[in-house]
């Protein structure tokens, strides 16, 4: 028979100062909320978003965008197919985000695939 720990009887008493700080979203800087982002993802998606480069764009409007650009095609069309996953981790990093980019740069030029909220496809350019 296995005897299971009864952890009810159990008592956790934790000082603050053991406790990790809590940081706020607002405190954090742009490469502690990259680091938050991609800690949402399982760890294959993770690897994959380790070879992206990532930067966000603000626009006059006051909104920003998300770019992420990918190291291939087969990295971007697996992101792609990820865009409500991105769409709402990035709604719990960055409250001013309302769209994002998936890129490749082919020949000197960048191929994008836009998405908004939701990870709806706006255009690709």
């Amino acid at each position: 028979m296995n005897d299971s720990y009864d952890f009810e009887n159990e008592e956790f008493n934790f000082i603050d100062d053991e406790l990790p700080p809590i940081k706020r979203i607002r405190d954090m800087n742009q490469t502690e909320l990259l680091q938050r982002f991609k800690s949402f993802f399982k760890s294959s998606d993770r690897a994959m978003l380790q070879d992206c480069l990532f930067r966000i764009v603000n626009r006059s409007d006051g909104t920003g965008v998300l770019e992420i650009l990918c190291p291939n095609d087969v990295v971007q069309h697996r992101l792609s197919r990820k865009s409500v996953k991105i769409s709402n981790t990035i709604r719990t990093c960055w409250g001013h985000v309302k769209f994002f980019s998936i890129c490749i740069k082919k020949d000197d030029e960048f191929s994008c695939k836009r998405f908004k909220y939701g990870g709806h496809l706006l255009e690709d350019t």
